[in-house]
C-alpha cells in the first residue's frame, strides 16, 4: 500500500499504468490495441451532467411492474445509504462474467475479461466499480490488480461517488482496498473511514460489523480511528447482532485496541441471551470469543467458563487445531488454569501438524503460566491493581453469588433467566465442580501447570526454528517479542517501570509494589524512572537461573517470604552483567533485519518492546555476540537502529498515539535518537501531535504520557528538545 504518494498525481500515474496493462493484454487481443483504458473526464459540471445523462439512457434496463407498467430504471441515486434499483445492461455483464470465473478457466479467457472491462471502465456507474473489483477479490489471479487499480481511480474521482455507499457495498469496497493494498492510497481509506464514523446509525448491525472488522484490518489510526465512534451503537444495538458475528466484533475491536470494557459487557450480555442457539457452544466462536475477552481484558467470570467447558470438551478431539489453541490460550489469560492442560496436551500430541500459528499460540501459553506462577510466588509483594483478570474485575460480581456449596436464593432471584440457568447447572453439580467455581482450589495443581510449561518450552525451542521463514515478518517480530518475556531465554529483561494508561498495553510481568515506589531524587525524569530491569525475578525458584530447584508444597506454589532476599535482588538491577544472547533471538534478529519494511507501525512498536528487554542497545556492536546481525552489515555502524528510525519516520502518520508513545519511550532507552534521522522526525512528531491535540484526538493519559516523553527527551537529548521546546508549550 502506497504510504505517503499524493492523490494529485493519481490520473497521470494511472494513465501510464493502465497504458503498460493494456497493452499486455492487447497482444491476446490486438483488436482493442488503440481504445485507450481511461477516457478524459469533463471539467464542467454541466457537460458532465449531460454526458451522464446520455449515458444512463443508453445503458437503462426496461422493467415491467405487476400492473403491466414499462418504466426504465435509471441509475438515480443521490441519498446516502440507499441501495440502487439496477444495474445497467453493461455491468451485470461483466459482473456475471466475473461471477463464473472458475479455476478451470483459461488464462485467455480471463486476460480477454479484464481487457474487455479495461475497455468500458468509464461507462460504469460507481455501485458497479465497487462490485467489479469486489469479484476481482475474490479471482486475486496474475493481473487483477493491474484491472482494480483503474477501477479505484474511477470510483474516487467520479463526483457522485458517494451516492451509492451502503453497508454491503462500504464492505465491498473496504475489503477490495484491503485485498489490493498494493493500488490503493491511503487517502482513500481515510476518506471512507471519516464518512462512515459520521454517517453509521442507518446501517444494519450486520453491515457494520463486517465494516469493522475491515478497518481493523488496516494498522493506521487515521483508518482505525472511526471505530471510536462505534462503540455507542454497538453497546445499545449489539442485541441485533447474530451469534457468529457476536464473537467476530469482539476479536476486531481487540485486537486492533480500541477495547473499551463496555463493549466487551454488551457483546457478552447479547452472546448469553443466544443460549438456546444450536451454535453456542460452538468451539470455533467460543475460541474467538475468549480471545476477544482477553484483548479487552474483560473477565466473563467462572461461572461462564465452566459452562462452556463442560460443553466443549468432548468435541476437543474432532475441533480445528486453531480454535483448540484459542480456547486453551485464552483460559490461560484468564486464568481458568483447571482444565488447560487436558487442551494443551491435545494440541502437543500432533504437534507435527501444526503451524506457526499454533506454536505462537505455544510461546503465549508459556508467558501466561510463567505470569501465573510468578504471581503466585511473589504474591506478598505484587501490586494487587495490576491484575485485570483478578476476581474483582469478573462480570459475575454484579450477581453476589456465594460458593459454599449452594447458591444464595436471595441472590438468585435477582438474576436474568440465563444466568439462573447457569447457575442451576451449577449448583448441581457434585462438590468438586462447586470448589472449580471458588477458584481457590485447583483440579490439576500447579506443579501440573509447570510440567506443562516445561514441555511446552522444549517444544518451542525444537520446532520454532524451523517455522521462523514460514511466518510473515510481522509474526516474526511477534514471536521475538513473546519470547523475550521467557525468563528462561533471558533471565533479567528490562521492561516499563509501571503499566502505562493504555489499552494497546499489555503487562508482559507481575508488578512489584517495591518497583512501583522508586523514588527519583534528581528533580528531572530519566530512564530510571521509566524503565526497570527486572532482577528481581532472580529470586524465583521456578523460572530463570533456579528454574532446576523447583519446590511445591503438595502441588502448589511456595510464596516468597523473604523481603530482604526480593530487595537485595532489585538491588542488582544497576549492575546486571550481560550474558550473550540465546541463539534463537539471533535467529530472529538475522530473520527480521532486511525486512523492517514489511512491518506496520504495531510490527515496529512491538520489534522495539522486545530489543528493549534483551538491552539491545550494548549488544548492536556485535562485540558480546559477533553473529548478532547478517555478516555484510556487521561493519556499519548501528545498522538495525537505523532501520527502525528509518521505518518510524516513513509510518509515522499511520501510528496510533499509543503505538508510537511505546515506540518512542523504547527508542530513548536504544539510544536511536543519537542517529541523524531523529532531529527531522522529532519535528514532524511535534508538529502531528500538536494537530492531534487541536482536534481532540489525544486523550488525558496519552497527554500525560506525551509531556513525559518530552521531558525525558530534555534529560537525555537538550539538543533535540531545544529545537521543540517553544512548540511543545501548548502541551
Amino acid at each position: 500500500m502506497k504510504w505517503f504518494t499524493p492523490l494529485c498525481k493519481s490520473h497521470s500515474k494511472v494513465i501510464t499504468r493502465v497504458g503498460g496493462i493494456y497493452s499486455k493484454f492487447s497482444r491476446c487481443f490486438g483488436s482493442c490495441a488503440n481504445v485507450p483504458l481511461v477516457k478524459s473526464s469533463s471539467k464542467i459540471r454541466e457537460e458532465w451532467e449531460r454526458n451522464k445523462s446520455e449515458s444512463d439512457k443508453d445503458n437503462a434496463v426496461t422493467l415491467e411492474t405487476p400492473y403491466g407498467i414499462k418504466s426504465n430504471a435509471h441509475g438515480v441515486h443521490t441519498v446516502f445509504g440507499k441501495s440502487q434499483p439496477m444495474k445497467s445492461k453493461v455491468g451485470l455483464k461483466f459482473i456475471s462474467q466475473l461471477q463464473g470465473i472458475s479455476k478451470s478457466t483459461s488464462t485467455a479467457e480471463l486476460y480477454k475479461i479484464f481487457a474487455s472491462i479495461s475497455e468500458r471502465i468509464d461507462d460504469f456507474a460507481p455501485y458497479e466499480l465497487i462490485d467489479i473489483g469486489y469479484f476481482m477479490t475474490r479471482i486475486n489471479k496474475v493481473g487483477c490488480s493491474e484491472v482494480v487499480e483503474p477501477i479505484l481511480h474511477r470510483f474516487f474521482s467520479m463526483p457522485e461517488r458517494y451516492s451509492c455507499l451502503n453497508g454491503i457495498y462500504i464492505h465491498r469496497l473496504l475489503r477490495t482496498m484491503f485485498i489490493f493494498q498494493d493500488v490503493t492510497y491511503r487517502v482513500w481509506i481515510y476518506d471512507i473511514a471519516r464518512i462512515v464514523g459520521i454517517k453509521h446509525q442507518h446501517l444494519l448491525m450486520r453491515d457494520l460489523q463486517l465494516i469493522i472488522d475491515d478497518l481493523s484490518l488496516f494498522y493506521d489510526a487515521a483508518a482505525q480511528g472511526a471505530l471510536l465512534q462505534f462503540e455507542s451503537s454497538i453497546v445499545e444495538r449489539s442485541d441485533q447482532l447474530e451469534i457468529y458475528r457476536l464473537p467476530l466484533v469482539v476479536h476486531a475491536l481487540g485486537r486492533c485496541g480500541y477495547n473499551s470494557v463496555q463493549v466487551a459487557r454488551a457483546i457478552h450480555e447479547s452472546y448469553l441471551k443466544k443460549r438456546n442457539n444450536p451454535d453456542y457452544y460452538s468451539p470455533q466462536l467460543i475460541g474467538l470469543l475468549l480471545k476477544g475477552y482477553a484483548s479487552f481484558h474483560f473477565h466473563p467470570g467462572r461461572k461462564f467458563l465452566y459452562d462452556i467447558w463442560e460443553n466443549i470438551k468432548n468435541h476437543l478431539v474432532v475441533a480445528e487445531f486453531k480454535y483448540i489453541s484459542w480456547i486453551g490460550e485464552s483460559f490461560l489469560k484468564l486464568r481458568y488454569v483447571d482444565h488447560v492442560p487436558n487442551i494443551l496436551q491435545e494440541l502437543m500430541m500432533k504437534h507435527h501438524l501444526l503451524s506457526h500459528l499454533e506454536f505462537t499460540d505455544f510461546i503465549t501459553n508459556c508467558c501466561s503460566i510463567q505470569s501465573h506462577i510468578l504471581e503466585l510466588e511473589f504474591q506478598n509483594f505484587i501490586n494487587p491493581d495490576s491484575l485485570w483478570h483478578s476476581r474483582k474485575h469478573w462480570y459475575e460480581n454484579d450477581d453476589p453469588i456465594t460458593h459454599e456449596g449452594n447458591l444464595n436464593p436471595a441472590a438468585n432471584e435477582k438474576l436474568n433467566p440465563i444466568d439462573k440457568e447457569l447457575n442451576a447447572n451449577c449448583g448441581n453439580k457434585e462438590g468438586i465442580d462447586n470448589y472449580e467455581l471458588d477458584g481457590t482450589k485447583e483440579k490439576n495443581s500447579t506443579e501440573g501447570l509447570y510440567l506443562l510449561y516445561k514441555q511446552l518450552f522444549n517444544l518451542v525451542l525444537q520446532e520454532m526454528p524451523n517455522k521462523i521463514y514460514e511466518s510473515t515478518p510481522p509474526y516474526r517480530a511477534t514471536q521475538f517479542e513473546l519470547l523475550t518475556r521467557l525468563l528462561d531465554l533471558y533471565p533479567t529483561p528490562r521492561d516499563f517501570r509501571e503499566a502505562l494508561p493504555l489499552k494497546k498495553y499489555d503487562i508482559a510481568f507481575p508488578l512489584l509494589d517495591c518497583i512501583l515506589d522508586y523514588q527519583n531524587s534528581s528533580g528531572k525524569t530519566t530512564l530510571n524512572d521509566v524503565f526497570v530491569t527486572n532482577s528481581h525475578f532472580m529470586a524465583s525458584k521456578y523460572f530463570g537461573c533456579n528454574s532446576n530447584g523447583a519446590e511445591f508444597d503438595n502441588g502448589e506454589v511456595k510464596p516468597i517470604h523473604d523481603v530482604i532476599l526480593v530487595q537485595e535482588s532489585i538491588a542488582k538491577s544497576q549492575n546486571v552483567k550481560l550474558e550473550p544472547l540465546h541463539d534463537i533471538f539471533k535467529q530472529y534478529l538475522h530473520s527480521v533485519f532486511f525486512r523492517t519494511p514489511a512491518l506496520a507501525p504495531r510490527g515496529l512498536r512491538i520489534m522495539i518492546q522486545g530489543l528493549v528487554r534483551v538491552h539491545f542497545e550494548q549488544r548492536e556492536d556485535c562485540v558480546l555476540d559477533p553473529d548478532l546481525l547478517p555478516r555484510m552489515k556487521i561493519e556499519e555502524k548501528r545498522p538495525l537502529s537505523r532501520a527502525i528510525i528509518r521505518e518510524v519516520y516513513r509510518k509515522l502518520a499511520c501510528y496510533n498515539t499509543d503505538d508510537l508513545i511505546v515506540s518512542l519511550y523504547g527508542m530513548v532507552i536504544l539510544k536511536v535518537f543519537h542517529l541523524d534521522l531523529a532531529e527531522t522526525l522529532i519535528l514532524q512528531l511535534t508538529e502531528m501531535w500538536l494537530h492531534h491535540k487541536k482536534e481532540n484526538q489525544i486523550c488525558g493519559g496519552q497527554l500525560e504520557l506525551i509531556k513525559g516523553f518530552y521531558s525525558l527527551l530534555e534529560s537525555e537529548h537538550p539538543n533535540l528538545y531545544e529545537k521543540v521546546k517553544v512548540k511543545i508549550l501548548d502541551f
